[in-house]
């Protein structure tokens, strides 16, 4: 944040907060109001970047002074006053929020309305499918270095930052919620953001209209998470698409989709799969229930992305050829969605796999499907679903044997990239001269490291772009160096996945340092390796093995990692590694400007704002 507005905590007896329980919180009923009143609250915050803040807007009866002003000017009813000022507030800490470090940042969500009653963990908040709104919210934080929590534990939450775990907090929910959370803190100049709503009722046709009923705007909430940072394209351009991304993986649309392409029962049926029934169902029954249990949906998000962006920068200078036209590329829409359907299958298939590779014990917030329906079982529904897949491919309607052949090489060259990082993985964690196992060695190097994580991730980006592009009728080496763009991306994704483990990763709900205690070879380990002297290496070898035992206890897992993590501070490992993601986004910046369709451009650089945030590879 500009200087000339940082507040210092020293003379303010209490920082800008939400308003008391006096003020008045009506949300502004229409999208229209709420946009017109965010863009004059940041329009004053911008403000006083140049004039320095008001005197008077430092306590609540000049904030109020100041909202009453938005207020009158955006013609408004002074009962959204109270939500004018929280406005304030949150733009004011936009920028700050931005610059905490991954995993000290808190957002706070409700729970989708349609998911009551179906269970789960009650400090996470609940969604009711793949295309839930506050899942969408809830994947973009998480990308973004975001702990988060639902907002029912909110006083429990926030009284954390008491104890200096998190350094920033955006809660998004109704105001008494808000008020008895925030009214902790007066004493703390903290960044603190709101985003208040009307109280969230069932009845609405999708989750969707009972969001936009409660005056929750899902775009405002990316932008104060710092979604797409500063690029040009705003999230809410996108999140149309997003949306689209993950409703495709809905019981019903799959079940749509397999009887479109003339395979029906491909991916089982629209109903909820108990385990009854023909045994001859049950692969494609576990199949399509594991496809739907969650996820980010981010690959098949930026197929569909690449896909609209190349058609439409096509469409502005038409030409000649297959593929080549507007009309050839909106009938390929349809095409494109089935292809899109099919890279998040094959990414799930590797993910069956993985986690049975790595022995993990929890997906999506539940039992990973080995612990639930067996290893054989598992190991069935990962083959099946990379043959679902390409079934899917070979039947793409509309698409000539050129691209289909193209885009079948696209995903087996990805498949077979993948599978030699996994097996490289595989075999330094499993090699005796790896140091897990006893041996001397665990020479790792950082650069080997890297190369893997080259593997393992960074295919999955590139085909996911160049399978898009392709389907649009362009040849990605045409668009531009896409393989030198998913390296760099994949990569800087890769290492910020491994900070954030040590930050604590609750998307999986996996213990922390999982990566440790699974052995697996990251760039952290090799950092410190390499750093540490003899003795402390052993060391590090040693309490790596004590907590992979399989009857190690909570508490000889807890010193092992405090000890590990005392060590990677001692090697400088976190600042070394936050440098290394830094440095893979700067290289993907200079992959992105050999891109030559302008719309292709803007959705690499927005991939690559969610993949690898400036925020966190830059600090």
């Amino acid at each position: 944040m500009n200087k000339s507005v940082t507040i210092d905590p020293g003379p303010l007896a209490t920082p800008i907060a939400p308003p008391p329980a006096s003020s008045p919180l009506a949300c502004p009923p229409t999208r229209q109001a709420r946009e017109r009143l965010r863009a004059l609250a940041a329009d004053a915050v911008a403000s006083w970047k140049a004039d320095g803040m008001p005197a008077a807007a430092r306590s609540a009866a000049g904030l109020r002074a100041q909202a009453e002003a938005l207020v009158r000017h955006a013609d408004c009813s002074a009962d959204v006053v109270g939500w004018t000022m929280v406005a304030i507030v949150s733009e004011y800490w936009r920028d700050r929020l931005a610059g905490v470090p991954a995993g000290r940042r808190l957002l706070l969500l409700p729970d989708c309305p349609a998911a009551a009653g179906r269970g789960g963990d009650p400090g996470v908040p609940h969604v009711c499918g793949p295309a839930c709104g506050v899942g969408t919210m809830w994947a973009a934080a998480r990308n973004h270095g975001w702990v988060v929590e639902s907002t029912s534990t909110a006083v429990s939450a926030i009284g954390s930052l008491l104890t200096g775990q998190y350094d920033g907090v955006l809660g998004v929910a109704r105001l008494a919620d808000l008020e008895k959370a925030f009214a902790m803190l007066p004493a703390f100049a903290l960044p603190i953001a709101a985003v208040p709503f009307q109280p969230i009722t069932a009845g609405h046709a999708s989750c969707g209209d009972a969001l936009a009923a409660a005056a929750i705007d899902v775009d405002w909430v990316l932008g104060l998470l710092g979604v797409a940072g500063n690029h040009a394209a705003p999230a809410g351009e996108f999140l149309p698409i997003v949306r689209e991304a993950a409703g495709m993986f809905a019981p019903s649309a799959m079940q749509s989709l397999a009887d479109r392409l003339g395979m029906p029962g491909l991916l089982g049926s629209a109903d909820e799969w108990t385990g009854d029934g023909s045994p001859l169902d049950a692969p494609a029954e576990m199949a399509g229930e594991f496809l739907a249990r969650g996820g980010k949906f981010l690959r098949p998000f930026v197929t569909l992305a690449a896909f609209d962006a190349v058609t439409a920068d096509l469409r502005e200078r038409p030409r000649p050829g297959p593929g080549g036209g507007a009309g050839a590329a909106d009938a390929l829409r349809d095409s494109a969605k089935a292809a899109a359907v099919a890279i998040e299958i094959f990414h799930k298939a590797s993910l069956v796999h993985d986690d049975i590779e790595d022995d993990d014990a929890v997906r999506y917030g539940r039992q990973t499907l080995h612990l639930e329906r067996g290893v054989p079982s598992a190991i069935n529904t990962g083959d099946y679903l990379l043959g679902a897949g390409y079934r899917i491919m070979a039947a793409l309607p509309g698409v000539d044997a050129a691209t289909i052949r193209d885009s079948v090489a696209i995903l087996a060259d990805a498949h077979v990239r993948l599978a030699r990082g996994q097996g490289a993985e595989l075999w330094w964690r499993d090699a005796p001269s790896s140091g897990l196992r006893g041996g001397d060695g665990g020479r790792l190097t950082p650069a080997e490291a890297l190369t893997i994580y080259g593997l393992k991730t960074s295919p999955a980006f590139e085909a996911a772009v160049a399978l898009g592009i392709r389907l649009a009728g362009v040849d990605p080496e045409a668009a531009g160096d896409i393989s030198r763009y998913a390296l760099h991306v994949g990569t800087g994704f890769q290492v910020l996945n491994d900070l954030k483990d040590w930050a604590g990763d609750l998307e999986n709900d996996r213990r922390a340092a999982g990566d440790l205690i699974g052995g697996r070879p990251t760039v952290l380990w090799a950092l410190a390796v390499e750093a540490l002297p003899e003795t402390d290496q052993e060391w590090l070898f040693a309490l790596a093995r004590e907590a992979r035992r399989r009857d190690a206890g909570e508490t000889v897992v807890a010193h092992a990692i405090a000890e590990v993590r005392r060590l990677y501070d001692q090697a400088g490992v976190v600042e070394k590694a936050t440098r290394m993601a830094g440095q893979q986004r700067r290289l993907a910046v200079e992959a992105v400007t050999t891109c030559r369709l302008r719309r292709l451009r803007e959705v690499l650089e927005f991939l690559l704002d969610l993949a690898v945030p400036a925020a966190a590879a830059e600090r």
